[in-house]
């Protein structure tokens, strides 16, 4: 019969803690247990699976898991230890991987009662918490220092990097004019540029600056790195098109919704434009106040979500501030004719672009134009 660890009871008992409550009042997503022999040779090892050997930093955490916490996803590490006793040794280990997770623990399957005051000043100096078994319940004791930098600040600042972008730069009203560029570049002629190729096929671009445009908006939507290389994504799309037989030398007709004339065509610009943050920003306030809103409740909505973005996407002045009472030359008239346009052509709004958008400042009157989801239609069985 195999030796029973008491390290490994204790790490049976955290694991189902954390499967069954959490850590930190928030769900574990996924959890792996430290391919140590006395693990993987006790009696109950298949309760400890998924295992595998941990290392970081040159440790080796006992319990590595993943947790969905308000502001990301967090990845914790905890060493833990079978007596109180061994405090000193289990904080210096711990210590040793802070750097690569978010939160690192001390576990010790003692009531907090037991705890040295001197076990707590340690945590809180060297930013490790501890959990302790409390009336066969694991709690948190002292709290784990805040990662550096926050995930929350980083996810902020990556979503600015990768929204703003496309958010005021997109200068073309239809969709299949992104498409169009990845399709040339990965199947045009590689004896022509991306310019020539699509001055040669896609005759909807009469001038060099809209085909310029067509290919630096195809780089913001991800489609095209800075050379105008197709990038992965770029590519996927193009091998999408060639199986829904797009052509790029067939005159489509824009003057009709997308959607309407080719619904596979508007479900790859669909795909395309829901990976950008500020398109999924639109279609997430929407959905939160009731699926419509006029452009000034949308805008103000969508700023308490996320101001950095929503002043970039709406304001003409990303300097201003979103509030209620938005007028006409307060707007991004970008977003209001071509990026509007855009989502309505590719299914993702049911409103078009409003009548005095794309014309004067002045003359835009945002209280009239409304922004409006499809409706969602329902299954249908076979």
């Amino acid at each position: 019969m195999s030796k029973v660890s008491p390290e490994a009871k204790v790490v049976r008992s955290l694991k189902h803690h954390l499967l069954e409550h959490g850590l930190r009042a928030s769900r574990v997503l996924h959890l792996l247990v430290d391919a140590d022999p006395s693990y993987v040779h006790s009696p109950f090892a298949h309760e400890l699976e998924p295992m595998t050997r941990l290392t970081l930093e040159g440790a080796r955490p006992d319990i590595l898991c993943s947790v969905a916490q308000p502001e990301g996803v967090l990845v914790a590490g905890i060493e833990v230890k079978a007596s109180v006793k061994d405090w000193v040794k289990g904080m210096g280990q711990a210590h040793r991987y802070r750097s690569g997770v978010h939160h690192a623990y001390l576990a010790l399957p003692s009531p907090a009662t037991d705890l040295h005051r001197s076990a707590l000043t340690m945590a809180r100096d060297n930013g490790v918490g501890i959990l302790a078994l409390d009336d066969k319940r694991w709690v948190e004791v002292a709290p784990p220092a805040d990662p550096t930098p926050l995930p929350r600040v980083v996810s902020q600042a990556s979503a600015l990097l990768e929204g703003v972008p496309a958010a005021r730069s997109l200068q073309l009203n239809h969709p299949l004019n992104y498409l169009a560029a990845a399709f040339l570049a990965d199947r045009g002629e590689t004896s022509r540029s991306l310019l020539e190729s699509l001055a040669a096929h896609w005759k909807d671009l009469s001038s060099d600056s809209s085909r310029r445009h067509a290919a630096t908006g195809a780089n913001m939507l991800g489609l095209l790195d800075f050379d105008w290389q197709p990038t992965i994504e770029g590519r996927t799309v193009a091998d999408l098109l060639t199986a829904l037989q797009f052509d790029p030398d067939t005159r489509y007709d824009k003057r009709k919704r997308l959607l309407e004339v080719h619904a596979a065509f508007a479900a790859v610009a669909r795909f395309v434009l829901l990976r950008q943050p500020a398109v999924r920003l639109i279609h997430r306030t929407l959905q939160e106040h009731g699926g419509s809103l006029t452009l000034p409740e949308l805008a103000v909505a969508a700023g308490q979500e996320d101001p950095a973005l929503a002043t970039a996407l709406f304001l003409a002045d990303p300097s201003g501030e979103l509030k209620p009472g938005l007028r006409g030359p307060d707007i991004n008239p970008s977003t209001v004719f071509k990026l509007k346009q855009n989502l309505w052509h590719a299914g993702l709004l049911a409103t078009k672009a409003h009548g005095t958008a794309g014309k004067q400042a002045q003359l835009y009157r945002p209280d009239e134009d409304l922004w409006t989801l499809p409706p969602r239609t329902p299954r249908t069985t076979p």
